[in-house]
């Protein structure tokens, strides 16, 4: 914490030798090398880490009560994977010409509609899994 507290002073500065080198040097490669050189610097700082310890693999797991199955949303991923294809369909048609425009609407609406219906099977899904917690 210490270390990251006196970095901030150096990134600051660094920081403003490329504003410095972006809005008031005219030359072009002089320009380029100094902001290029804080630029570079700053990169190497945050490839290095701010040294923040890894989790320790306790604390990620989820207990096995806890988890959840994919079936449901592998299912709504699918169902909305289809609505959107549909979509996408129906669209392509119209720009083609083999589709009318108000029968397009009507197809979008209904579209729409499961959408609708999908989002409040989910929210109702998720509102029922807190009410349980």
């Amino acid at each position: 914490m210490q270390q990251a507290t006196n970095e901030k002073p150096i990134i600051l500065l660094m920081l403003a030798a490329v504003a410095f080198a972006i809005v008031l040097v005219d030359d072009r490669w002089l320009r380029v090398g100094l902001g290029l050189l804080p630029a570079m610097v700053l990169a190497q700082r945050a490839f290095r880490g701010a040294g923040v310890a890894p989790v320790p693999a306790a604390a990620v797991e989820v207990p096995s009560q806890d988890r959840r199955s994919d079936a449901g949303v592998r299912k709504q991923i699918q169902e909305l994977l289809a609505l959107i294809r549909d979509f996408y369909t129906t669209c392509h048609m119209v720009a083609v010409g083999q589709l009318e425009p108000s029968k397009a609407k009507a197809k979008a609406q209904v579209v729409e509609g499961q959408l609708n219906d999908m989002m409040a099977n989910m929210l109702g899904t998720l509102e029922g899994g807190e009410s349980a917690s």
